[in-house]
């Protein structure tokens, strides 16, 4: 009989969905850093009693098979020798987790983990999709020293440590990943990493409590004492409004025009990104200080909607991120069906972008107006709690998901 694989049943492949981007959350280039195919570590069989000299070998689906195991000795196990418990318990936590109820499968896990340590790698993905870097980092390199050929949580610490912008220990995760599996996504983590420790070498940079800026200090001179003023004007008025202060640092890079979109690939139109960095081109900014400053508030909003939740729709995402950092005239009605803005803005002409825009802000601020902004980010909790999007919605305002954008601003 081929080797049995065991849980494959028991965990499905969970995705990082492209918020911020990710599937319901803000669209982003195709350069972004989202790791859509992350997957939750499989927790193996049951170890095997120390007065076994033989070590267990468990196939997980998606892995990648040894040439020579680390362990000649190979011994195959049914899902029939797992005990009961630990299967249903397995379950449960694969199900809160693609559900999106992170902390519930948390529970689940750690439950698991007494008995079975390789469970510790799905608590660290779990804790990393809540933004939870510490225990994230806690858990999954306790999981890697465990076993140091597991994929996935080699993928998911390279996309912690890019987060964290410590990216000597990004770029030997995602190396050592690469090794083991040949990946798409993860490719695109190491380049950026790359990208990035090829600016940070010839970059300084400063810091407050709340943001790391990283800049070429020839190119751009003192303006990123100017950013890191208009980003904690920020913090301090969107927080105030909004009832929320991350409590985790925002890294942001300064590029010239040329390197910004050579390295981003964001589209002409694009005055900044966020994809867990705010990036954003400031040559002439020194010039122009209130454009600047509409492009550092939008993009910090972002930061903060993606602290909150990976699972808001785009045109929630970027209506709260124009609310905060642009007046406009006006309100416009429902012009680009919102159920065509909820992942993507890509397929727009520009002129069709600028209506899009508009009209997202035009949603999010009836909304805000009726309801309040407290209701808003009640929503977004309720999705990174794991509620669905229909449930949320209605909790928050009254009515379903699919009855706002089927009625909102027609007529």
């Amino acid at each position: 009989m081929g080797r049995i694989i065991i849980y494959s049943l028991l965990f499905c492949l969970a995705a990082f969905t492209a918020y911020l981007y990710v599937g319901q959350e803000p669209e982003k280039p195709a350069s972004t850093i989202i790791v859509e195919n992350l997957a939750v570590p499989p927790p193996q069989a049951p170890a095997t009693p120390a007065s076994q000299t033989h070590q267990e070998t468990v196939a997980v689906q998606g892995s990648p098979q040894q040439a020579e195991p680390r362990n000649p000795v190979q011994h195959e196990r049914t899902v029939s020798q797992i005990p009961e418990g630990d299967r249903e318990l397995s379950a449960q936590a694969s199900e809160k987790f693609r559900a999106g109820d992170y902390e519930g499968a948390i529970k689940l896990y750690r439950e698991l983990s007494e008995r079975d340590k390789s469970a510790l790698g799905g608590m660290g993905i779990s804790y990393l999709k809540l933004g939870d870097y510490e225990n994230a980092e806690r858990f999954l390199e306790q999981a890697i020293k465990n076993n140091p050929d597991d994929f996935s949580v080699r993928k998911a610490l390279a996309y912690l440590y890019y987060k964290k912008d410590d990216i000597e220990k990004g770029l030997s995760h995602a190396e050592a990943g690469l090794s083991i599996k040949k990946d798409q996504e993860l490719r695109k983590i190491y380049d950026k990493l790359k990208k990035d420790k090829n600016t940070q070498d010839s970059s300084e940079s400063e810091s407050t409590q709340h943001f790391r800026i990283t800049f070429d200090g020839y190119k751009h001179g003192g303006v990123s004492r100017k950013v890191l003023e208009i980003l904690e004007a920020a913090y301090s008025a969107v927080g105030k409004e909004f009832g929320y202060f991350p409590s985790v640092p925002t890294n942001v890079i300064l590029y010239t025009n040329r390197d910004f979109y050579d390295i981003t690939q964001a589209p002409g139109w694009s005055g900044g990104i966020y994809d867990g960095k705010i990036r954003i081109p400031v040559r002439g900014a020194e010039s122009n200080e209130d454009a600047l400053r509409k492009v550092l508030f939008h993009e910090y909003t972002h930061s903060v909607v993606r602290s909150l939740t990976h699972r808001c729709p785009l045109w929630i995402n970027e209506g709260l991120a124009e609310y905060f950092s642009k007046n406009y005239p006006k309100k416009i009605g429902q012009i680009i069906p919102l159920g065509l803005l909820e992942n993507s803005f890509s397929w727009l002409t520009g002129d069709q972008v600028a209506v899009a825009y508009w009209e997202s802000y035009s949603a999010v601020s009836y909304l805000i107006d009726r309801h309040g902004l407290y209701r808003v980010k009640e929503f977004l909790q309720s999705l990174s709690g794991g509620s669905d999007l229909e449930q949320a919605f209605k909790g928050s305002f009254g009515q379903t998901y699919s009855e706002f954008v089927s009625t909102w601003g027609k007529g």
